[in-house]
């Protein structure tokens, strides 16, 4: 499930927030980042590298961040990282991205 939020305030100042969760068979936590960052760009997540301009592996290691989220799953996994003017934290249960810039 993702949702969308996008909250303004002051002067021109727009915040595009995305979660994603995952967890499920369905959903990894690296495909729930992808989604994130896509929604966050506007973009579909197939098209997030022509489109959006953002190769995530140019950023992230997907499958070490598959493994390590999985191997702390259910405790206080929070990890960080920026993707290409995006910043995206990720737990046990969901991704969310933000646009910075």
């Amino acid at each position: 499930m993702s949702s969308v939020t996008a909250e303004s305030g002051g002067h021109e100042a727009i915040s595009e927030t995305v979660r994603v969760e995952h967890g499920d068979a369905d959903l990894s936590p690296s495909r729930a980042v992808i989604e994130a960052v896509a929604g966050a760009a506007g973009v579909d997540p197939v098209d997030l590298a022509d489109e959006a301009g953002v190769v995530l592996y140019d950023y992230v290691d997907l499958d070490a961040l598959d493994t390590l989220v999985a191997g702390h799953s259910g405790s206080g996994v929070d990890i960080s990282l920026s993707v290409a003017g995006y910043e995206v934290s990720v737990d046990a249960t969901a991704a969310v991205a933000e646009r910075t810039r």
